[in-house]
């Protein structure tokens, strides 16, 4: 991808964002492939609760108008991983019959929950949650610090504000399980759900905190 494209999609990116017309996900790996598997679940995420806040469309089976364009994707190269950007315009989400289905969830629930609406990350902390050794994301922590995304780290032990950092958290095997988000209700960055520090008994972690 040469740089004016990459610039060129940035800006794609950056009006999709902004805009109220869409719903998007995005997501971070070492592979398109990863990215964009990973991105297509959260934008599944993403649709399902949006539906849930529609009173015409809960209970109905959910589709795509313009199947072509169901989902559409921008990779771009962040060093050794690649990130993937999927959006759909809220105006193509309907509730029809007799054609290709998105699983709808929201009937099964009565209001969307926070802890299973995708939030967006700062860089670091996407490149951090890509990870899935735990040399890789060492290595990957302190190049971060040299750079200045990342403000401060170290071990889980020798935080004295513990609630203030994200934690990369990983087991005795050297894999990185989980990244989990600052504050006393946490949320797992890797799968968007709430998750706690307790739910990783004989884990390590590593805290750190992100220049935003």
């Amino acid at each position: 991808m040469t740089a004016q494209t990459d610039a060129e999609t940035k800006k794609v990116i950056s009006s999709i964002k902004k805009s109220n017309q869409y719903i998007y996900a995005e997501a971070t790996a070492a592979t398109v492939d990863e990215a964009k598997a990973l991105a297509e679940e959260m934008l599944h995420e993403e649709i399902n609760s949006y539906v849930a806040t529609k009173n015409r469309m809960r209970g109905s089976n959910i589709v795509i108008n313009n199947r072509n364009s169901l989902w559409t994707a921008m990779e771009l190269p962040r060093g050794n991983m690649f990130r993937s950007f999927l959006y759909v315009r809220k105006s193509d989400i309907q509730a029809v019959k007799n054609v290709e289905v998105i699983e709808n969830k929201a009937s099964e629930v009565a209001e969307v929950k926070p802890a299973t609406v995708r939030q967006l990350y700062p860089e670091a902390v996407e490149s951090v949650a890509a990870c899935t050794e735990y040399a890789d994301m060492a290595e990957l922590v302190k190049r971060l610090k040299e750079e200045g995304k990342i403000v401060h780290y170290g071990r889980y032990a020798s935080l004295s504000n513990p609630e203030i950092y994200y934690l990369a958290i990983y087991n005795k095997d050297g894999r990185v399980v989980a990244v989990l988000t600052p504050g006393d209700n946490r949320v797992n960055v890797k799968t968007g759900n709430a998750d706690r520090l307790t739910n990783y008994s004989g884990c390590g972690a590593i805290g750190f905190k992100v220049n935003n």
